[in-house]
């Protein structure tokens, strides 16, 4: 049992490094803080171009409800047709 002893003794002094280094809280923190922000820059980037896209259908249709209430197309088919041209 004291050669354990002496041989712990002995070894204080040495300091292991290991081989890969434990990341540390920080580096943790910031890695999640510009995840969460890019996700959320995603996100408000998504909802502003479906956005658009529904102002525009929207002009669109109205345009052609405009049209629709002046008379310009004769029958049911044209207006339908005229429609679908907002949808593309």
């Amino acid at each position: 049992m004291s050669v354990i002893l002496d041989t712990l003794l002995l070894r204080t002094k040495e300091i292991t490094k290991s081989k890969h280094a434990e990341p540390k809280t920080s580096t943790i923190l910031l890695l999640s803080v510009a995840l969460i922000m890019s996700i959320m820059l995603l996100m408000i980037a998504g909802i502003s171009y479906t956005e658009a896209a529904m102002k525009e259908y929207s002009a669109c249709r109205d345009k052609i409800l405009g049209f629709e209430q002046r008379g310009v197309y004769t029958s049911l088919e044209e207006f339908r047709l005229a429609l679908s041209f907002c949808d593309s």
